[in-house]
């Protein structure tokens, strides 16, 4: 009775199971049509080659991406993690006697200039922030940054912004392709929106947002795909200008899996040959698939019968999971994936300050407040005029904004505002908020 009823239960868990979970980003069949209807298994500190379908050491990694015209190297933008494996891999290459050329998703040409004079070492790293205005237009922490523009100027390795100016994507969100100007056409690359497996990627990493908000999907969707083929036209153009290079781009991972995004522009505008490095963050502890579970207690009761052990050979090629980390990943994701440890909390705080200047050039303005920030937490308020920090006074936005910028968790912070023409004091610990969602 015992072998006929785990098997049923089995059955009932896979087929109730499979319509009652939500969609993961990186397990969509989408992409390359030999690897999107498989799976692989990504190992924490391990490297997997999609290509070959196993492990491969970084030398070999290395070995292959400096054959490549191009390679992509994806990122979430606040993980250190994500970031130490583009260092590497940039360094990998520069000592393998590659020549390197960098392209950036947080920059755009305009930026150029400055890029060069920081690369080929002519200005210091507070001008570099200061000229690069990368406290506006990059919401997020230079820190996690710092090691790899260190490196591109210890090595003068040329640096290339390919986005184009938030004011063209920030046109698109709120009114749409119709909103462009013919001045704006003219200007951005073509805006391709036609792909649906692109789409459906996209859709997924919205949370199924064009069931509910359709428009604003359709409009976050057109700017996704122009930012899109700014970036893979600029790592073409970065190409063609070094023809002896491998040209390496930095963007959010959105923009690099399933060679979809980035990837896919390149196929279409060119010859070169590319690559794709994805990030997989591997959790602490590999929560196993309810089929996984009931075939260890399959295997169990056969044991029992038949005193094997638990990790015979024969035990349909399922992984020891109780001995290792490991994640669960479509063939299709990326051509390389780097595993590595699911971060709990980013490595430095952002406060969810938007701040701009006020009619007082001493006073600054809290001109956006998200919710759910430490900010919004601890009591400060749009509107409020920020007249000191700690007891200091700030000459410029700017250097308001970088002592912002390196506060650190756990650090005592005290603002004095003015609100409603009234003096007013907020001190608190700069402590992870604590998410409503259920």
């Amino acid at each position: 009775m015992k072998k006929l009823f785990l098997p049923a239960i089995l059955a009932f868990i896979i087929f109730s199971n499979c319509f009652a979970q939500s969609f993961d980003s990186d397990r969509l069949p989408i992409g390359d049509i030999n690897k999107k209807y498989n799976f692989c298994t990504v190992k924490l500190d391990k490297i997997f080659n999609t290509n070959t379908n196993g492990e491969t050491s970084f030398d070999e990694m290395i070995n292959d991406l400096k054959q490549k015209r191009i390679v992509m190297i994806g990122e979430s933008h606040t993980n250190q993690l994500h970031h130490d494996v583009q260092y590497e891999v940039i360094k990998g290459l520069v000592e393998s006697g590659k020549p390197v050329v960098l392209a950036l998703e947080m920059f755009n040409p305009s930026q150029n200039e400055v890029l060069a004079a920081w690369s080929s070492g002519q200005t210091d790293a507070n001008t570099f922030l200061d000229q690069t205005d990368f406290l506006t237009t990059w919401s997020h922490n230079y820190r996690y940054y710092k090691q790899i523009f260190d490196y591109c100027r210890e090595k003068q390795i040329p640096i290339y912004g390919t986005n184009v100016e938030r004011k063209y994507a920030s046109k698109i969100n709120m009114g749409g392709l119709e909103s462009l100007t013919d001045e704006d056409v003219q200007i951005l690359p073509h805006i391709d929106t036609s792909n649906i497996e692109h789409k459906f990627l996209i859709n997924v990493m919205m949370g199924g947002m064009d069931a509910s908000m359709p428009k604003q999907f359709n409009n976050m969707y057109a700017a996704q795909c122009l930012w899109d083929a700014a970036m893979g036209e600029g790592a073409i153009d970065a190409a063609k200008k070094h023809p002896e290079a491998t040209v390496v781009v930095l963007a959010g991972s959105g923009h690099v899996v399933y060679n979809l995004g980035i990837g896919r522009i390149i196929k279409d505008k060119s010859n070169f040959p590319f690559a794709s490095v994805v990030t997989v963050d591997i959790p602490e502890k590999t929560q196993q698939s309810d089929m996984v579970r009931v075939k260890k207690e399959l295997d169990k009761e056969k044991n029992k019968e038949t005193k094997t052990s638990t990790t015979s050979p024969h035990s349909m090629g399922m992984i020891a999971a109780d001995d290792i980390a490991f994640r669960i990943v479509v063939r299709s994701y990326a051509d390389y994936l780097f595993g590595k440890s699911e971060m709990k909390q980013d490595k430095y705080p952002a406060l969810g300050l938007n701040l701009k200047d006020s009619e007082s050039s001493k006073e600054y303005l809290i001109d956006r407040l998200l919710p759910e920030t430490i900010a919004y937490e601890n009591g400060l308020q749009k509107g409020d005029l920020i007249q000191s920090v700690d007891g200091k006074f700030f000459n410029n936005l700017f250097e308001l904004k970088k002592y912002l910028h390196f506060k650190n968790w756990d650090e005592k912070i005290s603002f004095k505002i003015k609100r409603d023409n009234e003096d007013k004091e907020i001190t608190f610990v700069i402590t992870q908020v604590e998410s409503n969602d259920d």
